[in-house]
């Protein structure tokens, strides 16, 4: 912000306008609450002020959440003190920056969430937020301080490098996990629990659960339809009948998944088999199997399903099974 204000200061911008202060309520989370860093939050503020909080917020946030911190690129600070002007606040400050080696810990939060990112730093390096460095200062702080120079230093990186090139220098790509997560788990389906959105790490607070261990396989439904693709819950003799399922594969990797004694049957018999296997990763599937009614074949009928996961060796994972879907046959 000093960098916009001196630039354009004869400009007859509002750049003298903006206050120093107007982002403080950031810090220790917004409010104390921990929640969103109060760097990233002043980074993307300072980008929306010049209109490219949507080009270049997201490689902001990313970068903060997946680099290792403290940095190592202060070299010019390390032989002088920090010193700044806090603004219209009016306090000072003169720190001296813990050399780089002598740094207790250095460590990627996966989260742009100020109590994940400084308690994950603060186990590793073993200390609490009041313990003391060597230079009269809590750690904590010379971590945040550094944190907060290589992210604004970053952020100017993605400012002029837009400019000259009408691109982010960095763009930031979901982790692969977390873009596997978001496959059963969309804004707009309640598929396998609460519709989300969003970018962050999903496994940085949800471990994986019941649904969760590895190449489980749920069945959701199953049901027929008629040769056209209409669903159909009475048939007559002769009619044509197709049987479908609808399932779920969670976990990591791939799995093999088969059906298992699955089978379309009424009063008269077996009406069709169902029978598939296929190597799948983690998603939403349907299978189908097409038949044709028996002709002397009257009464109440149903789907039955089983479904089982292997792994690579062959051995069993999981199965579901379900006779979810009854129909008649008049």
């Amino acid at each position: 912000m000093q960098a916009f204000k001196y630039e354009f200061s004869s400009d007859g911008t509002d750049w003298d306008f903006v206050p120093y202060d107007m982002y403080l309520y950031g810090g220790g989370g917004i409010g104390g609450w921990a929640s969103l860093c109060g760097i990233p939050n002043g980074c993307v503020a300072l980008l929306n002020l010049i209109g490219l909080h949507g080009a270049l917020g997201a490689d902001v946030m990313g970068h903060y959440s997946s680099s290792e911190w403290p940095g190592s690129q202060l070299p010019d600070l390390y032989d002088d003190p920090y010193y700044g002007n806090g603004g219209t606040g009016g306090y000072t400050w003169v720190k001296h920056p813990i050399p780089d080696d002598e740094v207790l810990a250095h460590v990627i939060p996966y989260s742009p969430l100020c109590h994940i990112s400084i308690s994950k730093w603060c186990y590793a390096a073993g200390v609490s937020l009041a313990d003391m460095g060597p230079y009269s200062y809590q750690h904590k702080n010379d971590r945040c301080g550094k944190l907060c120079a290589d992210m604004a230093a970053y952020t100017a990186e993605l400012i002029n490098h837009y400019a000259l090139n009408g691109a982010s220098a960095d763009p930031y790509s979901i982790p692969a996990e977390t873009a596997a997560c978001g496959v059963c788990h969309k804004s707009n389906s309640t598929e396998h629990g609460a519709a989300t959105t969003g970018k962050m790490d999903c496994a940085e607070c949800h471990k994986p659960g019941t649904y969760h261990v590895p190449n489980k396989v749920v069945i959701e439904d199953a049901w027929t339809e008629d040769g056209a693709g209409n669903p159909k819950d009475t048939f007559t003799g002769g009619d044509p009948i197709v049987a479908k399922v609808k399932f779920a594969v969670m976990g990591a990797g791939a799995a093999y998944v088969k059906t298992v004694k699955s089978k379309v049957r009424g009063k008269c018999g077996r009406i069709m088999a169902c029978k598939k296997a296929e190597t799948l990763m983690a998603g939403v599937y349907t299978w189908e199997w097409s038949g044709t009614v028996p002709g002397s074949c009257t009464g109440a009928a149903k789907v039955v399903i089983e479904l089982k996961s292997f792994d690579y060796e062959g051995g069993p994972l999981a199965s579901d099974v379900r006779e979810v879907h009854a129909f008649t046959v008049a």
